[in-house]
């Protein structure tokens, strides 16, 4: 499916964008810098989210927090994309920002830690 580009990823349904980005995640997660700066920013992403609902029924402080843990967790994850011989496909727009983000931030990363491909990637560093 990698070689296949689709033409609009807005118009694919949720399950077939999870794919697609699936088929992307390991290509653009090789270099050992950016795999260890997602084990922490992509749970840091989750946390923010955590303290975003909780922060909600609390105090205002939270949902700094909350936001904070997002902003930061996005800022290391774009520094280390850069750091990245192959790159993510851009960007086509607000929508699949959105849905190419929670894809990969509570689907795909989890996927990709939790079937070894993360270990694997990191053992075959490609840092040259």
């Amino acid at each position: 499916m990698a070689d296949q580009k689709p033409n609009n990823r807005n118009a694919m349904a949720f399950p077939e964008l999870l794919a697609w980005a699936w088929s992307e995640t390991p290509p653009v997660h090789k270099r050992t810098a950016n795999l260890l700066i997602h084990i922490f920013a992509v749970p840091l992403f989750v946390v923010g989210h955590i303290l975003f609902v909780v922060g909600i029924f609390s105090t205002k402080w939270l949902l700094i927090a909350a936001l904070s843990c997002v902003v930061v967790s996005l800022a290391f994850q774009t520094f280390g994309h850069s750091l990245e011989k192959d790159k993510p496909p851009p960007f086509e727009g607000v929508r699949d920002f959105v849905r190419r983000l929670y894809a990969e931030q509570f689907c795909n990363f989890w996927r990709f830690l939790f079937s070894g491909q993360w270990y694997a990637s990191l053992r075959g560093r490609n840092d040259a």
